[in-house]
């Protein structure tokens, strides 16, 4: 993987310019208690995470460097099975049952240095160790239950409670594709096909022929739309999450860059809404700031504990 390794540098770098250029915007967080403060003077609060650790696979000392430079929160698996760990939408099924050797090493390290680990877009038996194998509470940074929408991205509300019962958090998924059924038109199919076999997969591109990618990509969704889901199918799973774990294990995870805005929620000026809906549910604020920031800050303070005394923190 030494190309996805460059390109994940390259993202690194460009997150710390991003932050550079504009201090007057944006901070870098390396804490969950920086995150107070930098809100208060007024900043956009910017941790950084890797979603898919393919890049680092059988480069153990990356994790470490990547780890020097922000990173707070790490997946092991994107859409596919890789050296660490099962994929839930792998079409050739599961490879290592669960995690991989080395993907349970770099579990531990992660718990080693504080890093949150994230479950989203693994199989159930990758989540079932996790829960098991790591020394703190991990996240599902945007999942959601498959008791509304049965889908292998999602997770039964039996795991949910799980996941809450060992501390973790799940921050609700808005990418439409998972929230319920959405019809595929032929033509779409077609060129969806086309532009795989034109691109070859994510993990053999350049950097440059991932950017040329996305922006074929961007053209062919303007040319054949995706169907939508709605903010109320949205509101349906966070509703659900919130009934079977309460606001304390319950965040939100849009997927934005994922394609994660769905009609009547389209970009984060309609963010409000969910704080609205959640109001007019029962919520209190304080229910509502847990889920807005406080759960995912109280799981990376508790890998922070861990790391800093070497023992497993508490859980609950």
């Amino acid at each position: 993987p030494a190309a996805s390794l460059v390109a994940a540098q390259e993202r690194l770098a460009t997150i710390h310019a991003l932050a550079t250029a504009h201090p007057d915007k944006f901070a870098l967080a390396l804490t969950a208690a920086d995150a107070a403060p930098i809100a208060a003077a007024g900043k956009r609060v910017v941790y950084i995470s890797m979603e898919n650790a393919y890049p680092l696979t059988g480069r153990p000392d990356q994790l470490q460097a990547f780890y020097d430079q922000g990173l707070r929160m790490i997946s092991l698996v994107h859409f596919a099975n890789n050296e660490l760990a099962d994929s839930a939408t792998d079409p050739n099924g599961p490879r290592w049952h669960g995690l991989s050797p080395e993907g349970r090493r770099m579990v531990a390290q992660a718990n080693r240095l504080g890093i949150v680990v994230d479950a989203s877009h693994a199989s159930d038996e990758v989540f079932d160790q996790l829960i098991a194998y790591s020394a703190t509470p991990i996240i599902l940074s945007h999942s959601g239950p498959r008791d509304v929408y049965d889908h292998p991205r999602n997770v039964s509300d039996e795991r949910l409670r799980r996941l809450a019962a060992s501390g973790g958090v799940i921050q609700v998924n808005a990418l439409g594709a998972y929230l319920k059924a959405l019809p595929e038109t032929p033509e779409r199919t077609a060129a969806l096909t086309a532009l795989r076999e034109r691109f070859g997969p994510a993990s053999n591109r350049t950097p440059e022929q991932n950017a040329a990618y996305l922006e074929a990509l961007r053209a062919l969704n303007r040319e054949h739309p995706a169907a939508q889901a709605d903010f109320e199918d949205f509101i349906a799973h966070l509703l659900h999450a919130l009934a079977v774990v309460g606001p304390r294990h319950v965040g939100i995870g849009a997927d934005w860059d994922g394609g994660g805005g769905v009609t009547g929620m389209n970009d984060v000026a309609a963010l409000p809404r969910i704080t609205e809906r959640l109001l007019a549910e029962g919520y209190s604020e304080d229910d509502i700031a847990a889920v807005w920031s406080g759960n995912a800050l109280r799981v990376l303070a508790q890998a922070e504990a861990h790391a800093a005394i070497g023992a497993p923190a508490s859980r609950r």
